[in-house]
């Protein structure tokens, strides 16, 4: 139950206001000292920073549902499309900008449901089946969608267990997906194998790429080497990948790319049933801010290619170095064996939710581990981070320490959250 709250009678000036939410965003989470690994805020640097937040404030009033009437909006989505294409080496594809990861995951799904009443009409009972480490996106658009979800066991190592998704397949199956990476472990699903054989049952399949899609490309330039998971992959028809994450844009924004533009029939909505005409949209809202298509144009044309390897050669070396230290903590052990720079740490030695707590009590925003397996995710998103690692591991140290000793306890209720809680029962 939200509780009622009278609609305030006068207005305030703007220093108060402004009074107000200073206050109030004294107990946020100082994601700009670095204390917020793993989750929510992406953050480069503090140039990347600025020239988003400009391009944002200048745009802040424009609506990209009427192109016709903000022109500009219309040049930027054009350029953003194109580019993530290039980068995710479409031949002949089409891309759109939605809001975020899940409207990706919802519009790519839309499409392959679409597609398949065409492609499929023997098809009554819609299906997806996913590997159980799948982003619950997946499940909360076939929700809306009207589509079955089959969750899988992985394998040992976290990757999808192909001969258990070939067993869970039916003649109703649309729709296979594949992370990469995942959100958890960070290891890559096989989309080549996945793709491969989607395509040879003709169901269509889909990379969630949402983490990885805007950093792989610049570290495969770096030479590092990155599992295959683009539209060089036969068989891939849709890709989701935010550029609020690695591509460092204010949020919320993220691209849902095509390997080809027959694809976007399937994609759109159009409608003239009614007094004012023909309406047509290709994602899911109808008015949506310009500003953060601005944003996100802006912030790309001001890095480029060049800014963009930079950073991800930067946030390689913390990557690295976790890896490298995180196992030489006594009872510590990275799982599997991450592949981009999302990652999780367990413990033969100690109960991770403690461990947790340790880190909450010290300052660093620690989410309630996750289950299967018990792990704390480290997902490197921010180089404010970076610049605080070491600190974080001498703290993980301390930690372990101190239970080692016995005579320490952390409170989890410090412990924060993925996802709105608080949402639970209103």
């Amino acid at each position: 139950m939200v509780n009622r709250i009278p609609f305030p009678q006068a207005g305030l000036d703007e220093p108060e206001i402004s009074s107000i939410m200073k206050l109030e965003s004294n107990a946020d989470v100082d994601w700009r000292g670095g204390r917020l690994p793993g989750f929510y805020v992406h953050f480069a640097n503090d140039e990347v920073d600025r020239v988003g937040k400009a391009a944002f404030e200048r745009f802040h009033a424009t609506n990209a549902l009427g192109p016709s009437a903000f022109p500009s909006i219309a040049k930027f989505k054009a350029d953003l499309v194109g580019w993530a294409l290039s980068l995710f080496h479409a031949e002949n594809g089409a891309a759109s900008v939605t809001s975020g990861g899940t409207e990706s995951i919802f519009i790519a799904l839309k499409t392959a449901r679409d597609w398949a009443k065409v492609n499929r009409p023997e098809v009554t009972r819609p299906r997806m089946v996913i590997s159980h480490s799948a982003h619950p996106s997946f499940d909360k658009a076939a929700n809306y969608l009207g589509l079955e979800v089959v969750r899988i066991k992985p394998r040992s190592d976290f990757r999808t267990d192909i001969d258990a998704l070939k067993s869970a397949l039916d003649d109703q199956t649309i729709i296979l997906a594949g992370s990469a990476p995942q959100f958890t472990i960070g290891v890559y699903d096989q989309i080549s194998e996945l793709a491969a054989f989607a395509e040879s049952r003709n169901i269509w399949f889909h990379t969630d790429a949402c983490i990885g899609g805007f950093l792989a490309p610049f570290a495969e330039q770096n030479g590092h080497q990155i599992p295959p998971w683009d539209f060089r992959v036969k068989g891939v028809k849709s890709i989701s990948a935010d550029l609020h994450k690695y591509g460092f844009a204010p949020k919320g924004a993220s691209i849902v790319a095509f390997s080809s533009a027959e694809y976007r029939k399937y994609q759109t909505f159009e409608f003239d049933n009614w007094s004012r005409g023909r309406y047509i949209t290709e994602t899911f809202a109808g008015t949506h801010s310009g500003a953060n298509i601005a944003a996100a144009w802006a912030v790309m044309r001001f890095l480029g290619n060049e800014g963009y390897c930079g950073i991800a050669e930067q946030i390689w070396r913390v990557r690295e170095k976790l890896i490298r230290e995180i196992p030489r903590i006594e009872g510590l052990f990275i799982y599997s064996n991450p592949e981009l720079t999302v990652m999780s740490y367990g413990s033969n030695t100690q109960n991770i939710n403690d461990i947790a707590a340790g880190l909450a009590q010290n300052g660093w925003y620690t989410v309630t581990p996750s289950p299967t397996p018990p792990a704390i995710n480290l997902g490197i998103i921010s180089l404010a981070f970076g610049e605080v690692v070491d600190e974080y591991l001498n703290d993980l140290r301390d930690i372990i320490a101190q239970l080692k000793a016995g005579d320490t306890f952390f409170d989890s209720s410090l412990l924060g959250s993925y996802g709105d809680q608080q949402a639970k029962g209103t």
